[in-house]
């Protein structure tokens, strides 16, 4: 055998197929079906612009700040907590707002 030959068998060696093993196919896509359903209850799925949570529109007249529209809207809450739930609600990253906007209040 020349060195050529012999080359050529060891690079054929290298290059053995791969095999399609069904069961090994369904056992592992069984497994991922499995760890996908358990999985999902920890994400959040909501549809979009859907929060979960009902609410009222106010709109801001002059004056008004959102600590005092909070105490106008919450049901012996705590203010600190309203205020933070109706940031979040409108997306807000401060607490300023405007005469004329409208804001989300939740309701409970």
């Amino acid at each position: 055998m020349t060195a050529v030959n012999k080359k050529n068998k060891l690079i054929k060696e290298k290059r053995k197929k791969i095999k399609f093993n069904p069961f090994k196919f369904s056992r592992m896509l069984c497994l991922t079906l499995i760890l996908l359903a358990v999985m999902s209850p920890f994400y959040k799925t909501s549809a979009s612009g859907f929060t979960g949570k009902e609410y009222q529109e106010v709109v801001v007249c002059q004056g008004d700040t959102l600590w005092e529209i909070s105490k106008k809207y919450s049901h012996n809450e705590n203010l600190q907590k309203v205020v933070y739930e109706i940031r979040k609600l409108n997306d807000m990253k401060h607490s300023n707002i405007y005469p004329g906007q409208k804001i989300k209040i939740p309701l409970n």
